[in-house]
């Protein structure tokens, strides 16, 4: 083909991927420095324009995510789903996400870098960044998370059906609780043991890191956290320490473990947090630390009205580490219903769908399941108040 002609078919396809990239949400930023094989260059961002139009399916069906690195990925995209924020008056995302970096490592291999942000304020706000890696298989380009590529060097020990990973040392003891936690919640929710796969990091920002994310503006100041997926049996936990009692947090591992048999569209939170208060604590506090500071809090409220803080979602601890009246309530809902009934009933009250205004859903529900109803909420939620152990 003529330079000419070669040239003319280059700034055509680049102009198509420049219109492609717009069209469904993808941008380039204006100055980046393009890799010398536009053509090969073209295709990646053509692909990465098409696996983030596909990024709010479930991560197994998205057709631009290379299969082989599945778990991680799928974490990744879970860190990347919403991140285009509530549509403005004309109709367009808040945030928009820009490809900051493309960096060919050779033909068949690229990093990948965009980033979400809001140019339309006065100085532009950027909301999250993250990494990819970038794989052609036959052809087509795939996309999937560096972790595997961020701690080649790290060091790995298997205890049982849990591979850990780490860079020095490894706590056994902390292992050993986090398989009989594991082991307790699968008891619960009829999870067969399965495959799990456990990164120690020093810190979330750690975390964040190898799996991918440069950068999270919700996660700003945040030290200590976990990221978590599941994908064809197979469970990924990225831990990013939690305190010097506690090498993992037993309340994020309940969310984590009941979104692997009941999907999140239908989970009651309030429900939920109670389930993790009641068996995994919360911000470091065992059960027995929060039902002391919810009794300090019933002291001070001697004729508190329970519908009234559970409907508004008032907290009884408003700090650094906030906690939810609605939240110990239905702990203590909960330990009342196993007690008596076992825990089969508990799940069709945390299936009984989101939170809605008024919670209506949740109190047919629990009339359904308990008796109590709203006009006798507060005097039963007194008994068991007064009871609590």
């Amino acid at each position: 083909m003529p330079t000419k002609h070669l040239k003319l078919a280059i700034i055509l396809l680049l102009a198509s991927a420049s219109s492609l990239s717009c069209a469904q949400g993808l941008f380039r930023r204006s100055n980046i420095r393009l890799p010398a094989d536009s053509a090969n260059a073209i295709k990646v961002m053509d692909a990465l324009t098409l696996f983030l139009v596909q990024k709010d399916k479930p991560n197994r069906d998205n057709q631009y995510v290379w299969k082989d690195e599945l778990l991680a990925t799928s974490d990744l995209l879970d860190e990347i789903k919403g991140m285009d924020g509530a549509k403005d008056a004309k109709g367009y995302n808040a945030y928009k996400c820009y490809l900051t970096n493309l960096v060919e490592l050779n033909a068949d291999n690229f990093i990948v870098q965009i980033s979400y942000t809001d140019l339309d304020k006065r100085v532009g706000e950027v909301k999250a960044n993250f990494r990819l890696m970038a794989k052609k298989i036959d052809g087509k380009f795939y996309f999937y998370s560096p972790l595997k590529r961020n701690t080649a060097g790290w060091k790995t020990k298997k205890f049982g059906n849990l591979t850990c990973y780490y860079k020095d040392s490894l706590n056994v003891a902390a292992v050993k609780s986090y398989q009989n936690t594991v082991s307790f919640y699968n008891k619960k929710l009829k999870i067969p043991d399965s495959p799990i796969e456990f990164f120690y990091c020093d810190n979330f920002p750690e975390a964040q890191q190898i799996l991918g994310i440069d950068y999270k503006l919700d996660y700003d100041g945040v030290k200590n956290n976990s990221l978590s997926a599941n994908e064809n049996g197979v469970s990924l936990e990225i831990n990013g320490g939690y305190s010097d009692r506690f090498r993992f947090d037993a309340h994020d591992l309940w969310h984590a473990r009941l979104r692997m048999v009941m999907d999140r569209a239908v989970i009651n939170r309030p429900v939920d947090e109670g389930c993790a208060y009641l068996y995994g604590g919360s911000w470091g506090y065992t059960w027995d630390e929060l039902l002391a500071k919810f009794k300090s809090y019933v002291a001070k409220n001697p004729n508190a009205d329970w519908m009234n803080l559970y409907t508004t979602n008032v907290k009884f601890a408003d700090d650094d580490k906030p906690m939810y009246v609605a939240y110990i309530l239905n702990a203590l809902i909960v330990k009342d219903i196993e007690r008596k009934q076992g825990f089969t009933p508990v799940m069709g009250l945390l299936g009984c769908g989101n939170r809605q205004n008024g919670d209506e859903n949740y109190f047919a529900a629990l009339k359904k399941i308990t008796g109590i109803d709203k006009g006798d909420f507060n005097a039963k939620m007194w008994e068991l108040v007064k009871t609590a152990k």
